[in-house]
């Protein structure tokens, strides 16, 4: 199974809550540079989940425009504060098929933390706008291994 985890673009500090927060011009610009980037990959995509805040919504709207074919369900796993071992199960029951998340930190670094390292305490970092591409052959923590980050 392969799972690239993307973290949205930069985002709009100005909005009134949270969820509402749209990407900034540099965040828009940020990720169709890491959408080309990946797309020279040939990645394998079978399904796709992204949070159901506005930036991460615009993040997948950019992966949707290069991938036609994948269609991304709204998921509330994928907030920032969600629970990375909920997502760990996600996984699990999508484990044959070639799955992208789109979401936000912390739950990111902590999710490719726990995947390939077995604990969130290592606290690998994902900035903003970056694909990971983890390859696991069993869904469980500790054992995915990084195979690529691409930045824009």
């Amino acid at each position: 199974m392969l799972v690239y985890l993307v973290r949205h673009g930069i985002a709009d500090r100005r909005a009134s809550s949270d969820a509402e927060r749209e990407l900034t011009p540099e965040g828009i610009a940020q990720n169709r540079a890491v959408v080309k980037k990946f797309f020279l990959q040939s990645p394998l995509l079978d399904k796709g989940f992204v949070s159901p805040y506005e930036r991460a919504k615009q993040t997948a709207a950019d992966f949707k425009l290069a991938f036609p074919s994948i269609e991304f369900e709204e998921s509330p796993l994928i907030t920032p504060d969600s629970d990375p071992y909920d997502v760990l199960n996600l996984l699990e029951e999508n484990q044959d098929e070639h799955v992208i998340l789109v979401g936000h930190n912390p739950l990111m670094s902590h999710l490719v933390s726990l995947l390939v390292d077995g604990t969130m305490e290592t606290s690998r970092q994902v900035d903003t706008s970056n694909v990971l591409c983890v390859m696991m052959d069993i869904v469980a923590p500790g054992c995915g291994e990084l195979k690529y980050v691409l930045e824009p």
